[in-house]
């Protein structure tokens, strides 16, 4: 047996050391970090007698309940290999079954789970354990399962704790985002801050300007759609959101347009985290970035930042050649904490995220669509981000999602939804546009992946009935 998990021995450290403050709050009741910690053992000493130990596979399927919390550092406390999984994700029988789980936990099991000893147990878990498999979002086929180390988990947590020294101390957390998804690791690392986080049962603009109205100081993680809608809502019903001090962003591109919004709101006290369900931390734009992007930096606001401590971003041309500085290519990412191969599939070198961006002179990354998603017309590579944020300069837009279609005359062609705010006509559209030739449809939502990203396969099965004739149909 060698060294206990940092990653894990750290946690509980943290748990310990805050003691009587408040960890999480969920409708109305709240649960110290002492009462914390000994739920936790106390969940341990349950899925052990259950026959569960060190090395053993675990999926919880449940949304955002404290419980939640729970299981899952018991999990990692016993050296169990843990996946969570929403309720109502697709292929959720696939993944339990990948997953290859002695044992899985619903919703209606948590309540009854805990055993009544809450001694403390010694940290199972060891360094190159697998702590856990999380499965990509499945839109190109069957989701994948990323397994990721206690060392890999423990390399990520220190990368953004690096890089997020300016994070305030002493707020609490808004977690409306999925625990399952990337969110339940800012979650936990709140934790180790001492913050408390706010249980939600999901996202609704009005519920968590409630929540930010209860809270002296609050910070949160949304993906840039909720931004939109949180924004779009605030301004609707007069709310007062200065109690929300800093706002963490990702998952998805957010137009500089409607990130300007926001720091018009909220000042520069917004910092936007990339990264990938094979690589979770990559780059970071910080709040000086953000600072920057208002002042003598414009073009910081298109930008996912720079990589962070410990990852190397590499730009590649389709032929695994490097490319130069401002080429757009695919970004290629190594790191101590990025997978280093799919579950029970081969080993990687490095991690082909599949988005396509380019690097500038100052390191800063900029990503500009998804390597399935370029457009080729007559030849012509079109990239979908560039053409969105474009078509969101126009103040009647409140969204905008780019595909191709195929075409007898180019080969490809680019075509548009776009949400809107006010009234607009399709020809204003073109017009704001510009050189940029498309058809366009007027949607009053876009369809959206668990992980808050348009969905692109349904835009373009959508696409192909929308447009006839080469005109676009509202």
């Amino acid at each position: 047996m060698g060294a206990p998990a940092w990653y894990v021995t750290s946690a509980i450290g943290q748990l310990a050391a805050h003691e009587d403050k408040i960890a999480l709050a969920y409708r109305g009741e709240t649960r110290t970090y002492r009462e914390l910690l000994s739920d936790v053992y106390r969940t341990a000493r349950a899925l052990e007698r259950q026959g569960l130990g060190r090395g053993d596979g675990i999926v919880l399927v449940a949304g955002n309940r404290p419980e939640a919390f729970a299981v899952r550092l018991a999990a990692y406390l016993l050296g169990l290999r843990f996946t969570s999984v929403i309720p109502d994700a697709d292929s959720l029988q696939y993944i339990v079954a990948d997953a290859q789980a002695k044992a899985t936990i619903t919703e209606s099991s948590l309540d009854g789970l805990m055993d009544a000893d809450e001694h403390p147990l010694q940290v199972r878990a060891q360094e190159g354990d697998i702590a856990r498999i999380q499965y990509t979002g499945g839109t190109t086929g069957r989701p994948k399962g990323v397994p990721s180390t206690y060392a890999q988990l423990g390399a990520s947590t220190r990368a953004w704790a690096g890089a997020s020294a300016e994070m305030p101390e002493g707020m609490r957390f808004l977690l409306a985002t999925p625990f399952a998804h990337g969110s339940g690791d800012a979650a936990l690392n709140m934790l180790r801050f001492g913050a408390t986080v706010e249980i939600l049962d999901g996202f609704d603009p009005a519920e968590l300007v409630a929540a930010v109205e209860r809270a002296t100081a609050a910070i949160t993680y949304l993906y840039p759609s909720w931004l939109y809608r949180l924004l779009d809502h605030a301004d609707a019903v007069g709310a007062d959101l200065s109690p929300l001090k800093f706002v963490s962003y990702g998952s998805a591109p957010i137009t500089p347009t409607r990130l300007r919004q926001a720091l018009a709101r909220f000042g520069p006290n917004l910092v936007q985290t990339y990264a990938t369900t094979e690589a979770p931390a990559i780059a970071m734009l910080t709040m000086a970035d953000h600072a920057a992007g208002l002042t003598d930096r414009p073009e910081l606001l298109s930008s996912v930042g720079r990589p962070l401590p410990g990852v190397t971003v590499t730009i590649k041309r389709e032929d695994g050649t490097v490319a130069p500085t401002g080429e757009v290519g695919e970004v290629c990412v190594q790191s101590p904490s990025a997978m280093a191969g799919y579950w029970n599939g081969t080993a990687l070198g490095e991690v082909h995220t599949g988005d396509l961006g380019r690097v500038d002179a100052d390191g800063y990354l900029y990503l500009v669509g998804r390597l399935k998603d370029m457009i080729i017309v007559d030849g012509h590579n079109h990239y979908a981000g560039p053409i969105e944020d474009v078509l969101t300069r126009h103040p009647a837009v409140r969204e905008a999602a780019v595909v191709g279609i195929p075409d007898e005359r180019t080969g490809e062609a680019v075509h548009a939804f776009v949400v809107l705010r006010s009234s607009c006509s399709i020809d204003e559209l073109h017009a704001s546009a510009g050189a940029v030739s498309m058809t366009i449809s007027v949607v009053t939502e876009l369809p959206m992946t668990p992980l808050g990203k348009p969905d692109k396969n349904a835009l373009r099965h959508r696409a192909s009935q929308a447009v006839s004739g080469g005109r676009a149909r509202p």
